[in-house]
């Protein structure tokens, strides 16, 4: 087993090299988009985003090739619970005014605090920000949820 370590390891960097790519080669081109113009900027933001998420479930499809039923089920239960689970997560935690109030300062922090960004700007940073609590809390609840189908079915 620990022969063909350096094998897959190599395999599983080949196969995510286009995502890192993509990712740093956009990175790196931020100081010559912020002398391009709006539409050609979000155009290209628009396709590296579309295509990271568009190869992401090509990798997971052709990992779940590899699974068994069981597999397969906790696949299907953990995403379905834990999607659910998170969704109800983060209206709870947005409920509370310390996060409410926390994203909030953050987004007016960030955008009001630069002169390129106007209060339309903050907005959306914080809608950015909302979403991607979702998706992490989302996240940790499918995680939470295969955990839990793990403790289900190891018992006798």
């Amino acid at each position: 087993m620990t022969k063909n370590l350096p094998k897959s390891i190599g395999r599983c960097a080949l196969w995510f090299s286009p995502v890192l790519v993509v990712v740093i080669g956009f990175f790196s081109a931020i100081p010559w988009l912020k002398q391009q113009s709006d539409a050609l900027v979000l155009t290209l933001t628009a396709a590296v985003s579309i295509f990271v998420m568009g190869y992401s479930v090509f990798l997971a499809n052709r990992q779940q090739r590899r699974l068994d039923e069981v597999q397969i089920a906790s696949q299907g239960f953990a995403s379905s619970r834990g999607w659910t689970w998170g969704a109800m997560a983060t209206v709870v935690l947005l409920m509370l005014p310390p996060v409410a109030n926390g994203l909030t300062d953050l987004a007016n922090r960030l955008g009001t605090g630069s002169p390129d960004m106007s209060d339309r700007d903050a907005v959306r940073l914080a809608l950015f920000f909302g979403l991607m609590l979702v998706v992490f809390m989302q996240l940790i609840a499918v995680m939470v949820a295969s955990a839990i189908w793990q403790r289900r079915m190891a018992r006798p």
